[in-house]
């Protein structure tokens, strides 16, 4: 049986009438990051777009794990709170392989990341299965949207617990996307995206969800 590549994925995208003007095809699609020995996470991203098209061309790996900077900082700081090594024991791969003209945020004709689901939702539920053991962490509160099932909650802050009284609050009851809520069936859990560390409430818990993480 052939596997289908994200580049298959991507020809499949880019006769699509509705997604092809929103597709930068000028920068090939970036690697994912696999660490070296036993994969203890996954970390999915959303898509690797930055809204300078010349920056683009520099992204060669999901994440920009292959170099030094603020997302590999951030990426380091959940492995040494998991008590695992990112050189080792991550794998990690975008939601939508492609890049967009913009950020999905900011194209506001359509849902782009909504309309690319059925092109890359089915590459990454074949690219899981590598790693049955693995735990799930997602990246970013827009890729809840396209892996959390209709009638579930798709805000990070709620499966962090959050309120507006938190501050005064000592127990917090986290919580991960169990497999029936998700469209990839595994235990998922949500994660910021590194710039939303700059809010309050994610800056200070996020060591304590994190630790809820390592003991589930």
């Amino acid at each position: 049986m052939n596997v289908i590549s994200a580049e298959d994925v991507l020809e499949l995208m880019k006769s699509d009438s509705l997604l092809t003007r929103y597709i930068d095809t000028s920068v090939p699609i970036p690697s994912n990051f696999r660490g070296l020995g036993e994969i203890k996470i996954i970390l999915i991203g959303q898509d690797p777009t930055v809204q300078r098209a010349e920056s683009r061309k520099g992204i060669k790996t999901v994440l920009n794990l292959d170099k030094n900077g603020s997302i590999k900082n951030y990426v380091v700081r959940i492995c040494g709170a998991l008590g695992i090594k990112l050189e080792e024991n991550v794998f990690a791969t975008n939601f939508s392989k492609n890049f967009f003209i913009s950020p999905p945020t900011l194209i506001k004709e359509i849902d782009v990341l909504k309309e690319s689901k059925k092109y890359w939702l089915p590459l990454l539920q074949s690219e899981i299965k590598e790693f049955p053991k693995a735990k799930i962490i997602c990246l970013g509160e827009p890729i809840l949207n396209v892996l959390v099932k209709d009638n579930f909650n798709k805000y990070v802050r709620f499966y962090w617990d959050y309120t507006q009284d938190w501050q005064a609050r000592s127990e917090f009851n986290f919580k991960r996307i169990e497999e029936y809520q998700n469209n990839l069936d595994r235990v998922i859990y949500p994660l910021p995206h590194q710039p939303s560390l700059r809010k309050k409430f994610y800056k200070e818990k996020l060591e304590d969800y994190l630790k809820f993480v390592a003991e589930n």
